[in-house]
């Protein structure tokens, strides 16, 4: 029956048995990727193939003309397989235009409330207002969800992950902004460790054998930090003899923690990297136009104001003690005539929900006048 509904066998207890005031929804964070994306969208997404059938959903989707920071999917979606969480943040983009038509107007208005919701719970920032928001656009989803009831995908909405839309807000008020505990932070080390229960398997029916793995590893941790904190109130009761002993074991425990953390910090430098790139702008190593005359550059690129932005941009950047009057910086002169030009820079604009994954680069452009070549002597 286990290997049927591919579940681990075994009756595993809730670690919050035996606490009767515990508040289990302040004991979980919420979670963007698995909850909202992977959890509520995968649903969502689920139940849209099955208003419009998977092959018109596929059609519409295949149709739809490439944008930029938009992934274009020309086989449409149905086929695919472990999708990730970036996938389906491009889904989400495209998923409501492709509804048009084809779905009722309360169906629509259920998709857009929870695409909505997704988007508005990932701001960095939050207040009252926006917290106002997601409330507005719960509600939304509450008072139009009956559609998917009417039209039989479903028999109720008793769903963990649609439940924990609930404690969101009290979470962020709580915990602050999701970005702070979204577990797509750490997915590489995920992905990393995942591959630890699979070599542990047979390779056949992995699923089942992943979970025991996984329950047995956190049985020998509870053990082993068991019998760890039994030692330690051992070593208290006794003289400052076995204090000493247990001294060396002390020192293995931080030495066992820089390896940990180091080899999190490996897996996690490329992130570091993208992060460092984020709003800082990338020139050629080489000007197009290297110490090309500033009456020059006022000519070619047609900027009469240049020289006097110039001169009150360099006495922005002195120190407020040094720095002169409006008046007395446009009368100064330049202690240089030439300056290298780049006709162009890219830079990484800043995102609001903090997703790295598009790797988007915008392209800032300053090219020169150039003269046109009809009627010109060879």
């Amino acid at each position: 029956m286990c290997m049927e509904v591919d579940v681990a066998g075994g009756n595993y207890e809730p670690f919050w048995v035996g606490f009767p005031l515990v508040d289990i929804h302040r004991c979980v964070a919420p979670d963007i990727l698995h909850q909202l994306y992977q959890g509520v969208l995968k649903h969502l997404i689920g139940w849209v193939q099955t208003v419009m059938g998977e092959e018109e959903l596929d059609r519409r989707i295949c149709s739809l003309p490439p944008a930029s920071g938009v992934r274009h999917f020309k086989n449409g979606i149905s086929a695919l397989a472990q999708v990730t969480g970036t996938e389906r943040k491009h889904i989400a983009r495209i998923l409501l235009s492709c509804l048009v038509g084809k779905v009722e107007s309360k169906g629509i208005i259920a998709c857009w409330s929870l695409l909505n919701f997704i988007h508005l719970a990932q701001y960095p920032s939050h207040d009252e207002e926006t917290l106002g928001y997601l409330k507005l656009e719960l509600d939304t989803w509450h008072k139009y969800r009956l559609f998917f009831l009417q039209d039989s995908v479903r028999e109720n909405f008793n769903i963990p992950k649609f439940h924990s839309l609930l404690h969101y807000i009290d979470a962020i008020r709580w915990l602050g902004t999701t970005d702070n505990y979204n577990t797509e932070l750490f997915e590489r080390l995920h992905i990393d460790f995942a591959k630890e229960g699979w070599r542990a398997s047979n390779k056949r029916d992995h699923f089942p054998q992943m979970v025991k793995w996984l329950s047995r590893q956190e049985k020998i941790a509870s053990y082993d930090f068991y019998r760890s904190w039994l030692e330690e109130s051992q070593s208290h009761e006794v003289g400052n003899e076995e204090e000493a002993e247990n001294e060396p074991k002390e020192g293995g425990g931080d030495e066992t923690f820089e390896v940990v953390r180091k080899k999190g910090s490996q897996s996690s430098g490329g992130d570091n990297a993208s992060q460092a790139i984020k709003g800082r702008m990338m020139l050629s190593k080489h000007p197009a136009e290297p110490k090309k005359s500033l009456v020059r550059i006022l000519i070619s690129h047609a900027a009469p104001g240049f020289l006097a932005h110039l001169k009150l941009f360099l006495n922005s950047l002195l120190p407020h003690a040094q720095q002169v009057s409006k008046h007395q910086a446009l009368q100064g002169t330049l202690p240089f005539t030439n300056l290298d030009v780049w006709h162009q820079y890219k830079f990484a604009p800043a995102n609001l929900f903090n997703d790295d994954s598009d790797g988007i680069r915008e392209i800032v452009k300053a090219v020169p006048i150039c003269p046109k070549s009809h009627g010109s002597t060879l």
